[in-house]
């Protein structure tokens, strides 16, 4: 949310630091309301929040003042939430800091301003849709898979011919990408004909947040399989993670919903960012630039997951 405060004064700077000490919203600081009405404009804002330059004044002398809020509405579940929250944080200010006797005299004075296209249940619950194989097919599809593998006893016949051990993981991970690739297609095609979303369907920029947050899903899914000693454990173990996780990535709703604590757990889940990489770009047309710090903190995850499942599955080959 963007913050233009025209007073300046003392009352003003510990409200904004009220708002801030919250975790509601980020704030962002602007000096002119002209420049973060274009940020909110451009959907880089959810909203702005503008206290007049009579603010302490007013306060400090019991006088109404007003302040003015501006929401994106196209989203009218998060502007309705902004929108309490802004109101119930100043009737708490006002009551800790100037006065108990409560008689409301800060007014929130509510502006929508709808940006972009309404978006409604359909188009937000697509994307998490989408995310769904990401977490779910590839992370069980790899787990199974190698442990299967050794139930079978196929990595004893594979030392003893020219293969190596590392091919068939390789290989595991091709076919592991080709399913998932396959859930996701299913998705897209039932969601586009069911459904009829109205969103932005940017192939070029989906593919790489796909097949980087399958890649991640697929990491987590090696590390299991060395770990589980049966295949029904180590399936039961990814689903449970899974389940798990799910709740923390955002995936059937905007992570802003999250409480705090559940908002800080989610940034350590690389599923986090493919979830709202996937939002930006079938809701808020996000284009390349706008995609640099989920696709890299993906491509990152996706490395070091990789990395230590083969580290595991290199010792598990040896035992």
């Amino acid at each position: 949310m963007g913050i233009v405060n025209e007073d300046g004064q003392s009352r003003s700077e510990i409200a904004i630091s009220w708002l801030n000490a919250t975790g509601f919203l980020t704030l962002k600081n602007f000096a002119q309301r002209t420049d973060a009405l274009k940020e909110l404009n451009a959907t880089n804002l959810n909203a702005v929040l503008i206290l007049p330059e009579n603010f302490t004044q007013n306060l400090d002398y019991g006088v109404q003042t007003n302040v003015s809020l501006i929401i994106d509405g196209t989203n009218p579940d998060v502007a309705r939430l902004v929108d309490d929250g802004i109101r119930t944080l100043f009737a708490e200010f006002y009551k800790t800091i100037i006065n108990q006797n409560y008689t409301e005299p800060i007014m929130v004075n509510t502006e929508t301003a709808v940006v972009r296209e309404a978006i409604g249940y359909k188009e937000n619950i697509v994307p998490g849709m989408l995310t769904y194989p990401l977490l779910f097919s590839s992370m069980v599809v790899s787990t199974g898979a190698i442990v299967f593998e050794r139930e079978k006893g196929t990595l004893k016949k594979i030392r003893a011919s020219p293969i190596r051990p590392i091919n068939m993981l390789f290989g595991k991970t091709l076919a592991a990408l080709f399913q998932t690739a396959i859930s996701i297609i299913v998705m897209s095609v039932l969601a586009l004909f069911l459904l009829g979303p109205k969103l932005n369907w940017n192939v070029p920029l989906l593919i790489p947040i796909f097949f980087l947050g399958s890649m991640n899903g697929i990491a987590l899914g090696l590390i299991i399989s060395c770990i589980g000693r049966a295949p029904q454990e180590a399936s039961n173990a990814a689903t449970t993670i899974a389940v798990v996780l799910q709740f923390f990535t955002g995936m059937y709703f905007p992570i802003e919903y999250l409480p705090v604590y559940m908002q800080q757990i989610g940034q350590f889940i690389p599923m986090t960012y493919a979830a709202q990489a996937l939002r930006n770009i079938m809701i808020r047309n996000a284009t390349l630039s706008d995609l640099v710090v989920p696709m890299a903190t993906l491509t990152v995850s996706a490395l070091i997951l990789y990395g230590i499942g083969v580290v595991l599955y290199k010792r598990w080959v040896e035992k």
